[in-house]
């Protein structure tokens, strides 16, 4: 064995006991000598904040149900949880921390606070971010040998593809950021390298003087001026891709948005936000591609079985969004933990969905952010890329200098999560708008349309996981020469 290697070997296997007994001096020296170990882990898991069913808790912890019940019922003999069954249906047993259940998890988080700022504290500040990358990159590692990939070995490729009838020369989707971020500027740009292009259209006509009075008409009308803009920036490009929408189908209007994206000239149409069983009913036109972002094999089952079933129709690519994506997730915040330690199962589990559909590609997002995240993601079975977050910091995007400048300077520590009113979990900058929507959440769309107005004091920033990565602005070209170089076809 190599000498680096035995020495890293080594350290790790040392850090891993070290902490644990460090955890177990500390438990005897506090007031918490009751607990154990493993009991103080399972209330870290039940955690602060809303009841959890017992399922969720057993899959943070990777346990069996029955091996939870047995913890929980000595959590519960002790005082530290509750646990009850839910009215609505009896069969749900949820559990909680009590008071002194919440004021054992806080004492062990100080601890770990304590630990990890003293460790960390040896280390000159200008190589905390090099230390944070490596640590994340033995952990991305480590996620990666749980599932073995699930393509031959071989070099990255960056085949061309086709969604339907629509041709992609380069698999990179540029995502759709909300509001205002995302229009004719940046979609035009991606697509002149041969990207696909995508306008967001969540509150696009928020600058138009009806939009109080009338926001569906004014977002319509700015959604198909913007279309025809990017087409039109677009029309000489011999090797263009395609110009998208993106349109959330919990949008009470959504089918009106479809619509008038079609009428425009909109070459796809990606749709998330939930499951868009209805979709193609809004767009029977099979020239435009359809394309939906899913968080599951199980969401794109249920899309293929309705949509053969209904519609004779099955999509045209689907984009499987991973827990580091900006924006809202499709996943409860309790599930974040999970879905990124199955992130690279799952592509693979989604791409072996859709074998049976003969050309339907898998575009993948929510943590790429560089060719490096890309690489990993193919060799599960990834044909495509879609980011979000990186193409925020370029020339080319719509959104205010002011925005830019508040990703530039955010580090990983200023990133937190809000909820929506509908319980979904949304990635955002730490800023003085946070605490006023995660007290009001029906707020949040108030202080988006703040930030895309400029006024980031009141303004919630969303964003990815991977924002701290960003550490200049560039250009879209930059980008793609980084994504393609020596892996087009």
């Amino acid at each position: 064995m190599d000498e680096n290697v035995k020495k890293i070997n080594s350290i790790l296997v040392n850090l891993f006991n070290m902490v644990l007994k460090l955890e177990e001096k500390a438990i005897k020296e506090s007031t918490r000598r009751d607990l154990s170990l493993t009991e103080l882990h399972t209330l870290v898991a039940i955690g602060e904040g809303k009841a959890k069913t017992m399922s969720q808790v057993a899959a943070s912890l990777k346990i069996s149900v029955s091996t939870l019940t047995t913890a929980v019922n000595r959590l519960v003999k002790k005082g530290y949880a509750h646990r009850f069954r839910i009215p609505e249906d009896r069969r749900i047993v949820k559990v909680e921390l009590t008071e002194i259940g919440i004021e054992a998890v806080r004492e062990h988080e100080a601890f770990h606070t304590v630990m990890i700022s003293e460790a960390i504290s040896q280390i000159p500040e200008d190589q905390i971010g090099k230390f944070i990358d490596s640590i994340d990159n033995i952990n991305e590692y480590l996620l990666m040998r749980k599932h073995p990939p699930a393509r031959t070995p071989g070099p990255f490729t960056m085949k061309p593809l086709k969604l339907g009838r629509i041709f992609v020369p380069v698999p990179l989707f540029q995502g759709a950021l909300s509001i205002g971020l995302s229009k004719s500027r940046l979609a035009s740009a991606v697509a002149k390298e041969g990207g696909v292009g995508i306008i967001a259209a969540s509150k696009i006509g928020y600058q138009e003087h009806d939009f109080q009075e009338n926001p569906v008409e004014a977002n319509k009308r700015v959604l198909r001026q913007e279309i025809k803009k990017a087409l039109d920036l677009t029309i000489d490009c011999k090797e263009r891709g395609p110009i998208g929408v993106n349109i959330m189908w919990s949008s009470h209007h959504c089918e009106e948005y479809v619509k008038a994206a079609v009428s425009a000239g909109a070459e796809l149409i990606v749709c998330g936000g939930g499951i868009p069983t209805k979709l193609p009913a809004y767009c029977r036109d099979k020239k435009v591609a359809l394309v939906p972002i899913v968080s599951s094999k199980r969401a794109a089952n249920i899309i293929i079985r309705n949509w053969t079933k209904k519609y004779n129709r099955t999509p045209d690519g689907f984009i499987f969004q991973g827990p580091l994506a900006g924006g809202y997730l499709g996943i409860k915040e309790s599930q974040m933990e999970a879905a990124a330690e199955d992130f690279y199962k799952n592509i693979a589990d989604i791409k072996g969905e859709l074998e049976d559909l003969g050309d339907c590609p898998l575009i993948v997002c929510g943590g790429i952010y560089t060719r490096s995240d890309a690489e990993k993601a193919y060799a599960y079975g990834a044909d495509g890329f879609q980011l979000g977050t990186r193409f925020v910091t370029t020339q080319e995007c719509d959104a205010s200098e002011a925005f830019k400048q508040a990703y530039l300077n955010c580090r990983e520590q200023d990133i937190t999560i809000i909820t929506s009113p509908e319980g979904f979990p949304g990635r955002v900058i730490e800023n003085q708008c946070v605490p006023r929507v995660s007290k009001e959440p029906w707020r949040i769309m108030e202080g988006l349309l703040n930030a895309s107005r400029g006024d980031l004091e009141h303004g919630l920033i969303f964003c990815g996981g991977k924002i701290h990565k960003a550490e200049k602005i560039e250009t879209v070209a930059d980008i793609f020469r980084e994504f393609t170089e020596g892996a087009c076809q």
